[in-house]
Parts: structure tokens; sequence; C-alpha cells
């Protein structure tokens, strides 16, 4: 680290040097040429044509001592991306001289420095101007709100725990001071009810989790109380049993938007679980789980259809958009009541093996795996025999994650290593996503043709969900492949998509075209960057009692909750008890 400083020093004040130099170019340059005007007055007979040649001569300096500067400041930038590299190959090899295994520490500090630093300049960005926002356009440094009527401070709920996981205690606090004084979830429009469950719930209830701040809590059974009317039994029997994607806290009137979704009708049971759990109140869990009812009568081979059509769930079977986190959150549900509630592992062992066996494809001859896309023509069809799409979401690369941490709680150890192998395989094809492009990061979506990537979105938009997968398969296989090709992705982003690369503040942008060589920024940063790229970046390169995973799950969002015993038995056997490591001070039972 001493020696990440000089160089660091160094850097400073090579480029101090070079912007004296500049300035004192840049002062000479404007004198002559006010000499060289002067004299133009006072010769009559000097040609206008050599004037204007030498004031061309002038502008062209200056312009090309401009681009000197730039290029100096991105040779800065690159270098201290080559040093943190050379720094954790010194730290490696030194490991391996004194014959030292230290999983946990294998280059993390050099690494996490890094990551952290990344969330104090985005925060920082946010802060100065966009504080209370829901979002920070990095491009124009202006906020931007979901609801016109209503501020959710997305970014900021969002960023809560990622502060606090990474040490960040001083802005932790920050926030949480500004939430309490300026935060009030009275919506008069619709809003959301999947991403405000999993962004503005999550992050709350996560918060307060680690913190133990009752004013956070508070503010979390607001923004429950706004919501859970939607999943009552009395409005879903109007809708098929299944909630609308829009809802009106006001009015208590729903709107389907694209829905009703899968993905957002069964991805909000974890939060409102948790939000039971902490108060007592049964409402918030019984009213989100009773559209289980519908997923179970309509799932086939554990998959179902990305939307709902009045009756059923049909349309796309896929692990990407309308779909991806009903998935997740079936294991989820089994994790958060410590493995207590069989029907949920159930259902989650049923999906995964409809995925591995009906959608997962091999590239090839080569080792990697992606998953194709299915579509039911009728609701009761055989999903063994869909209409297949060979389109590839990124967003389907959350699924490695997803099946690398679920085959630790497989009875059957063949199953196990088949599930793990699988995730394995998918995760090496989202990385190659990323190693295949240009600038080393991966498109939205990609068709495969005759075992070729081909790019039908080339956006790039600081997604997570590679990341996230990294992360659980390293803490599962303990793979050093896994860091190291999260490295290169954060390296990525880091040359690609900070807006101002020699600024100390600098919000992060999507870039709109990974296979240029100099990439657009379109100034998006969404709320997921802090929520939950650099949360898992960090997680993945730092030791294991960051988030012990024994304890913790994490919802879709990136937000941690810690495990608890379930609120009722449905067994009607003596349920498990958590590990004594994992008692939790905050619960109230």
């Amino acid at each position: 680290m001493l020696k990440s400083r000089q160089s660091r020093k160094f850097t400073e004040k090579y480029l101090s040097f070079v912007q004296c130099a500049v300035g004192v170019f840049l002062v000479a340059g404007f004198g002559a040429h006010m000499i060289m005007a002067q004299h133009a007055k006072k010769q009559d007979n000097i040609n206008a044509k050599v004037i204007i040649a030498r004031q061309k001569e002038v502008i062209a300096s200056l312009t090309s001592s401009s681009l000197a500067m730039e290029q100096v400041r991105e040779s800065a930038r690159q270098a201290e991306l080559d040093l943190l590299d050379t720094l954790a190959a010194a730290q490696k090899k030194l490991e391996a001289n004194n014959k030292i295994y230290q999983p946990e520490q294998s280059t993390s500090t050099v690494r996490t420095t890094a990551v952290v630093k990344t969330l104090r300049s985005v925060w920082g960005a946010y802060k100065k101007h966009a504080m209370g926002a829901d979002e920070l356009d990095s491009l124009s440094n202006k906020p931007v709100n979901w609801d016109s009527a209503n501020k959710q401070m997305v970014t900021l709920v969002d960023s809560l725990d990622t502060l606090y996981i990474t040490g960040c205690h001083d802005e932790f606090n920050e926030a949480v001071d500004y939430l309490a004084n300026h935060f009030n979830f009275n919506p008069s429009e619709n809003i959301a009810l999947f991403e405000t469950t999993i962004r503005v719930l999550g992050g709350l209830l996560s918060a307060y989790a680690l913190s133990g701040d009752a004013r956070i809590l508070s503010k979390a059974v607001q923004v429950g109380n706004s919501m859970i009317p939607a999943y009552s039994k009395e409005v879903l029997s109007k809708q098929g049993g299944v909630p609308h994607q829009y809802w009106n806290p006001k009015t208590h009137k729903s709107n389907k938007g694209f829905g009703p979704l899968l993905a957002e009708s069964g991805s909000v049971q974890l939060e409102y679980r948790y939000l039971s759990h902490l108060t007592g109140n049964h409402t918030y869990d019984t009213d989100a789980m009773r559209v289980f009812e519908v997923f179970r009568r309509d799932t086939r081979n554990g998959l179902l259809g990305n939307k709902f059509d009045g009756k059923h769930f049909t349309g796309t079977v896929s692990t990407g958009a309308f779909s991806d986190s009903y998935y997740e959150y079936l294991l989820k549900l089994h994790l958060l009541t410590g493995q207590n509630e069989g029907v949920y592992k159930d259902m989650y062992i049923e999906a995964a093996e409809g995925i591995i066996n009906h959608l997962v494809k091999k590239v090839g001859n080569t080792t990697q795996s992606y998953i194709k896309q299915g579509y039911i023509v009728q609701s009761k069809a055989n999903i063994t025999t869909p209409v297949m799409s060979k389109n590839f979401e990124h967003l389907s690369c959350f699924v490695p994650g997803m099946l690398a941490l679920g085959s630790q709680y497989l009875n059957d150890s063949d199953m196990a290593k088949k599930h793990l192998q699988a995730a394995e395989s998918i995760a090496e094809f989202c990385v190659h996503l990323y190693l295949d492009t240009a600038t080393g990061l991966s498109p939205d979506v990609v068709s495969m043709r005759s075992g070729k990537k081909n790019v039908v979105k080339g956006n790039y938009g600081l997604r997570p969900e590679t990341i996230e997968s990294l992360f659980y398969l390293w803490r599962v296989t303990r793979k050093e492949v896994y860091r190291e090709w999260g490295w290169k992705i954060y390296q990525s982003i880091e040359r690609n998509c900070k807006v101002c690369p020699a600024c100390e503040m600098s919000g992060y942008s999507e870039v709109a075209d990974v296979k240029a060589a100099k990439p657009r920024h379109t100034g998006h940063m969404d709320t997921f960057f802090t929520g939950e790229t650099l949360k898992y970046l960090y997680l993945l390169f730092t030791d294991d009692s960051a988030l012990d995973l024994d304890c913790w799950v994490l919802n879709t969002e990136a937000h941690p909750f810690p495990k608890f015993m379930p609120l009722y038995n449905p067994g009607g056997t003596e349920p498990t008890p958590l590990p004594e490591k994992c008692s939790n001070p905050l619960s109230p039972y």
C-alpha cells in the first residue's frame, strides 16, 4: 500500500507539472497573440494573411495542448489501474513464496479499496447534485425522479446497506439523517409495486437489520402500509388472484401496466415476510403469499409463462425479463426461515431441474452453456416441447449464482453436482459476454446462431447479474478464477463508464454500444449500480465475515435480511434452530 500511495503521489505531481507547463504555454501563447495584434496596428505594411496564419498556428497549438492534457489524464488513470493489478499480483506471489494460504485476504485489500473509492465517487456526485432525488443523470449532473409528485429517494435508499457493509459509516449516518428528516412516503400517483418493494422497502429493511436504527424501520412500515392493500384478498379476487403491476395508494386502484408479470408478482414475498417478522403484523406475510396458490396451479415442470392473461400464466418461458427473480425467491423463501419450510424448497428444485433439463444448451464443443427462451402457445402446453428462441439476456446471468447457492442445500449429492456444473458453465458464458467485446463490457441481449453470439441489444447498463453469480460461485467453490473475472469486469467499468475519469466525485453511466472502441455515455445511472453491482464486487473481494451467508439472505436487489425462525410451522414438525452465530438481536422474537 506504501508503493501505491507513492505511485499515486508521483502521478499527482506529474499531472500537476503538466498542468503548470500547459498553463505557462497558454499564457505565453495568448501573450504572443496580443503582441502580434498590436504590432499589426502599427505596421501597415504587414500582410494580413501572415497575421491570420500566425493566429491559426497559436489556436492549433492550444488545441494540441488540450488534447495532450486529456491524453495525460487518461494515461494516468490507466497507470493507476495497472498499478493495482501489479500490487495484487505481487501480494499473491508473496503469499505463494511464504507458503501461506489466505483465501479471505488474497488480493482483497487492493481490490476492496478500489471498489470503495468508486462507491465514494458515485455517492459524492449524487450527494452534490441530486441528494434526495431518485436518480442522478450522470452526464448533466441533474436530479431525476420516477414520480413527479413523490420522491422515493431510490438511489439513497438502495445505497444504504452498501455504504454500511463497505465501512462508509459517515456517509451512511449522513444518509440516514437525511432520510429521517425528508422521507415521507405518500404517493398520489401510480407506483410500481415490484420495483418499490425490492428497492425501497427492501433497502430500508436491510439498513435497519444492519444498523438497528429505529427511524429506518418506521419508514419501512410506512412504505409497507401503503402497498400491502394491493395484495389483499378483496383486490386479488377481482384480478384472478394475481397483483397488477401498478398501485395507487391514494385511490386504492390498480393498473395492469405490461402485466401482470411472473417476476413482479412472485418477487415481493421476502420483504413482506421479514416485515411481518419485525412488526408481528402477519397481514404483510399472509397477503403477499396469497398469489402462490396460482403459481402452484399453473406450474409445468417447475416453470411458468412470464405473463398472466387473467386466468393462467402463459407466454414466454425464460429466466430473463418478467420471469427471473420468481425462481430466485423460491430458493430464498426456503432459506429465509432457516430451511424450515420445505414446500418452497420442493418448488425450487422442480424449477431448477426444469431450467437445466429444458432451457440450458451447450455452446458447441466449449465448456460454456446459455439459457434459451421458450414460448407456451397454450397455457396448458407441455413445457418440454415449447417453441424456442435463441435470445439470451444478461438478466439471466443471475442463474449461475442461484444454482450454486441452491446446490449447497440439496440432499441428493448427484443433483447438487449437476446443478453446480450447470452454474459454472453458464457463468463462463456470461463472463465471455464481457471478455469478447472491445470495451470488456457485456451487451444486454445476444442471439446464438451456429454457436456464435450476435449482439441484439448492445448497451451495457451497469448491470450486476454476472458479478452476483461470480460472488456466489466464489463463496461455494473457492476457485480464484471467479475473483479474477470479477476484477476484469470492474476494470472495464472503471475505464468505460466513469463520466469524468479525472474527477474525485463522478457519476457512472450506461454505455450505448459495447462494441464501440470509444463508448458513448447515455447518462443513465440506475440505482442498482450502488445497490447491487458495487456491493457484489466488494463482497466478492472481501472476506466472508462481511456477510455470512449462513445467516443472511439477499433479496433480488442485493439487500440482505437476517434468517429467522418461521412465523408458523406448516409442516407440523419441530423446526430446526438457526446456528448460534446467527442470533439476531434486532429480532423481536
